[in-house]
């Protein structure tokens, strides 16, 4: 009985924090259509229309990309930067009125065992929410004789469709995109000071 007063106790909390983080990350999470059958997610970054997401989610069609919005508008947009080695891509969309920027907090800072929640559009189902933790934040260098990137580990379930979406703090900042399923359960995002 005291047992579950106490999960009762820290738990309500929790998931209200949880589902207002969700419920707010959901606005600057945008699907990234790239041609005619690849989709991804993608990270608004700021309000003059810049989007975060994977240089693999455009890589095939970069000519046909088109964003759609949380609200359900769909627009055109341009990729104007592509960093393949960190498979990142920048996107900008033209026009667009209240877009609103994912806040975006320090990587570096985080630790093994943080919460992460990663939102995105896994298999074409908008505004999916996963929670896991911070497995590994692993830095640059060398392994087997071949340049390392820096990138965060999670223990978080991602599916196709995620890529390029945010992976975020407890306090709703965005400190990953994700890039890899490295098995189930296991992701891998780029770190936000990389970004």
């Amino acid at each position: 009985m005291i047992e579950s007063t106490v999960v009762a106790a820290f738990a309500a909390p929790l998931r209200a924090e949880t589902t207002a983080l969700v419920e707010t990350l959901r606005q600057s999470v945008v699907v990234v259509q790239a041609g005619n059958t690849g989709h991804g997610s993608g990270v608004i970054w700021d309000r003059d229309g810049l989007i975060v997401t994977n240089d693999h989610v455009v890589a095939a069609s970069a000519r046909q990309t088109a964003v759609e919005l949380a609200d359900g508008r769909r627009l055109s947009a341009a990729v104007v930067a592509r960093d393949p080695a960190n498979d990142l891509a920048l996107l900008r969309v033209s026009g667009a009125r209240g877009l609103v920027p994912a806040p975006v907090g320090d990587s570096a800072a985080l630790r093994v065992g943080e919460l992460i929640v990663a939102v995105g559009h896994p298999w074409g189902v908008r505004g999916t929410a996963t929670l896991g933790i911070v497995s590994a934040a692993r830095g640059g260098g060398t392994w087997m004789g071949r340049a390392r990137r820096d990138v965060l580990q999670a223990d978080v379930a991602l599916a196709p469709g995620n890529s390029g979406g945010p992976l975020v703090n407890a306090r709703g900042e965005v400190v990953g995109i994700a890039s890899m399923i490295l098995s189930p359960g296991i992701a891998v995002a780029v770190p936000s000071h990389v970004v």
